[in-house]
């Protein structure tokens, strides 16, 4: 998991457009007689040595060889800690992040590590801890879709009250951050250290192979780098791709499919993708219920017939791998599942395929957009901590040197991927990664009850009656809304 989650990042650094070109010197020009001067040209700067350049202004600490425990699961450990070098790169250069910041610093990074696997169990630690006031640890990484009880109880610090975090830096994801904001509070934010994020980020597989078979390939990608693909388009590319290979005369995963897909995450992912905000801030900037539209219903059911009502989809309703392994396989056209596929199931897919942005809603749209599985790893820290400003000095630095030193391993290890060597699945992923969107109510989805989940309850209904079924949730969604708001507004000003 750990080398399938930084190996996402290597994809990402790949990324033509981020290159910088130094201005060349030139030299005079030589007089009638003498040598012409050789003009040297500065070659330009890659991503990864502009990454390395940044500087932070960090003071330089000394605490006295104190330990920087940070809560984590095991599933999550490459977030935060190897145990040695191992020759293994990626291992390494996790390390040797831990490493520097330790002597720079003077503190041990170590990790309280919660064996199982699911999120709420850490999180029930985590309050536990700071209820008991054990000082268990220094910061916590849990799930996002877990972590707003704790907020809401008021066991989290302020983060915008802490004297070394820079939220405006690169090194911390601005989109999510923003959101997780009210007034001039937030307890969970998100920076590069949270490997998660990359690797969860949700994309359009598309198997190239056999996208030869009905031409699509030229006129596909032209579309997408053109800004106009669209979901009728995409409706178009697969409603009547279906092939019986195994001649059973049974639609089953042995055939071939213009769509597949799972039916939990993956649905979530819609709104996003089509700009559709289950919340949005008001002219006071708190968050507000703005998901029921006709914009919403209308996605409800264009995705339902995509679901359920094309003779090219095929939807595994009880086994949500089933998908990966059909796309893998070569039984689907299209798939939308996490990049870390990608690295883990796919990298030795014999067909060839690329990773494609979600198609835009309609023209209106204005770029492309993405959403990632709601158990990406935020940060928080607890009230009881007795040293906010090592805290605070030590979670930036680990974002910083996130953001500057690992990169560049990460880049030399993803050039051994068949994958990253395509340059037009390179640029299709930029425009995906410059299209991330975050929601409010993926924080407090269990506070906000039912809201951040709701279209993908709708399509598994398979009826698409979208405004019946936020009428069932919506003043039950008001109140844990409000709640939230009241919670946020009671523990500003004391942490």
């Amino acid at each position: 998991m750990k080398r399938f989650a930084v190996l996402i990042l290597a994809v990402l650094i790949l990324l033509p457009s981020c290159s910088e070109t130094v201005p060349q010197e030139t030299e005079p020009a030589a007089a009638p007689g003498e040598p012409q001067q050789t003009v040297q040209e500065t070659a330009p700067l890659t991503e990864m040595e502009k990454r390395a350049a940044v500087t932070d202004t960090l003071p330089e600490k000394d605490f006295g060889g104190a330990a920087f425990r940070v809560s984590t699961k095991q599933g999550t450990l490459y977030e935060i800690d190897a145990d040695e070098m191992t020759g293994d790169l990626l291992n390494d250069a996790l390390y040797e992040r831990n490493l520097r910041i330790e002597e720079r610093f003077n503190v041990e990074i170590v990790p309280i590590i919660t064996e199982a696997g699911d999120g709420m169990t850490q999180v029930n630690n985590v309050r536990q801890s700071i209820i008991a006031a054990d000082d268990a640890f220094e910061l916590a990484a849990t799930y996002v879709y877990t972590t707003g009880s704790i907020i809401t109880d008021g066991y989290y610090r302020n983060w915008l009250n802490m004297p070394y975090n820079d939220f405006t830096k690169p090194w911390w994801i601005h989109g999510i951050n923003d959101n997780f904001r009210v007034g001039d509070a937030v307890y969970a934010v998100v920076g590069d250290m949270c490997l998660s994020t990359l690797k969860l980020t949700y994309g359009l597989f598309y198997n190239r192979t056999r996208g030869e078979d009905y031409g699509l390939n030229v006129s596909l990608y032209d579309t997408v780098l053109s800004g106009n693909w669209y979901l009728d388009d995409f409706l178009s590319a697969v409603s009547d791709v279906y092939e019986d290979t195994n001649g059973d005369t049974v639609r089953d995963a042995e055939d071939f499919y213009g769509f597949t897909g799972e039916c939990a995450t993956n649905l979530d992912i819609y709104s996003f993708a089509f700009d559709i905000p289950i919340m949005r801030r008001d002219a006071e900037g708190k968050p507000e219920l703005v998901f029921n539209t006709e914009k919403t219903v209308s996605a409800a059911e264009k995705i339902t017939r995509l679901y359920w009502e094309m003779n090219g989809s095929f939807i595994p309703e009880n086994d949500s791998g089933k998908p990966v392994v059909m796309f893998k396989d070569g039984h689907a056209l299209f798939t939308t599942t996490w990049l870390g596929n990608a690295f883990a199931s796919y990298r030795e897919m014999e067909n060839d395929y690329s990773i494609l942005p979600y198609p835009k809603w309609d023209e209106n749209q204005e770029k492309y957009m993405t959403g990632a599985m709601d158990n990406y790893s935020v940060l928080g820290m607890p009230i009881t901590v007795t040293d906010p400003e090592m805290v605070s000095v030590v979670t930036e630095s680990l974002n910083v040197e996130s953001y500057r030193t690992l990169f560049p391993i990460y880049y030399e290890q993803a050039l051994q991927n068949k994958y990253s060597r395509d340059p037009e699945s390179i640029e299709m992923i930029n425009l995906l990664m410059e299209g991330r969107n975050f929601d409010f109510s993926t924080l407090f989805a269990g506070q906000i009850t039912g809201i951040s989940t709701l279209f993908r309850t709708v399509i598994n209904s398979k009826n698409a009656d979208f405004a019946s079924s936020y009428a069932k949730i919506a003043k039950v969604a008001q109140k844990g809304l409000e709640k939230v708001l009241k919670a946020y507004e009671a523990h500003a000003d004391g942490n």
